[in-house]
């Protein structure tokens, strides 16, 4: 966490955490806690099978930084410096010149909600978001959920894994994901060998240890990373 008089920073997913509110045979509630708008805003795209409620921006200047941006907080004075001014004058906006200050909610400020969601609607959403090629925020809270779910006795939660661990092979990046002269450009995470020779995009958005450092938990390995011995 990085702090200037009001303004606070966090980093990636460190502070992020997901409180059970109640299971049941068919579906479970729970709330998710310092994500930023941007995770919420994908995750409540979700509409099958589950209910997103209580959406919370926060009213204190609070702010969630992807990993890498926050290392460069750390490590250039300057564009921290500019960082924090451009902060303060938002701030300074949403207090006095406005009338609606969620009109000047920016992606990265913090948010809670709370969502409930049957259990065949979330086995269908976690083996998307497991993925890591998805964005570090969305593959975190699924990641710690199925840890939460694990640890609360969920039997079922044991078998939540990406898509590509079922399939045994990268389904991201291939010829056809999005359409056959664009999705083939876009590299895979490394959890399976994928076959994109020339694509350009994408080193991986989330890696097995950037998840375990910052959430504090087990990341479950593919059969490929296990057989090669590869730590991605």
């Amino acid at each position: 966490m990085i702090q200037h008089n009001d303004i606070v920073i966090y980093k990636g997913i460190e502070n992020l955490n997901i409180e059970i509110i109640n299971i049941d045979a068919n579906s479970v509630e729970y709330k998710v806690l310092n994500a930023p708008v941007c995770e919420w805003d994908q995750h409540s795209r979700a509409r099958i099978g589950v209910k997103f409620f209580n959406y919370k921006v926060s009213s204190n200047p609070h702010y969630v930084f992807y990993t890498h941006v926050y290392n460069m907080l750390e490590t250039d004075e300057e564009f921290k410096k500019q960082t924090f001014e451009t902060l303060e004058k938002l701030e300074e906006i949403r207090k006095t010149q406005i009338t609606i200050p969620t009109a000047y909610n920016l992606m990265t400020r913090s948010c809670t909600y709370w969502v409930k969601q049957e259990f065949t609607s979330l086995r269908g959403q976690m083996a998307r978001r497991l993925k890591l090629c998805e964005e570090e925020f969305i593959v975190g809270v699924h990641w710690l959920l199925r840890d939460k779910l694990i640890k609360a006795g969920v039997e079922e939660a044991k078998e939540y894994l990406p898509g590509c661990d079922k399939l045994g092979y990268c389904d991201y990046s291939s010829a056809d994901y999005l359409s056959n002269m664009f999705g083939c450009l876009f590299r895979g995470c490394g959890r399976w060998p994928d076959k994109a020779q020339y694509a350009s995009f994408n080193e991986s958005c989330t890696t097995n240890s950037l998840l375990e450092e910052q959430l504090k938990i087990k990341i479950q390995r593919s059969k490929y990373e296990l057989e090669t011995n590869k730590i991605f």
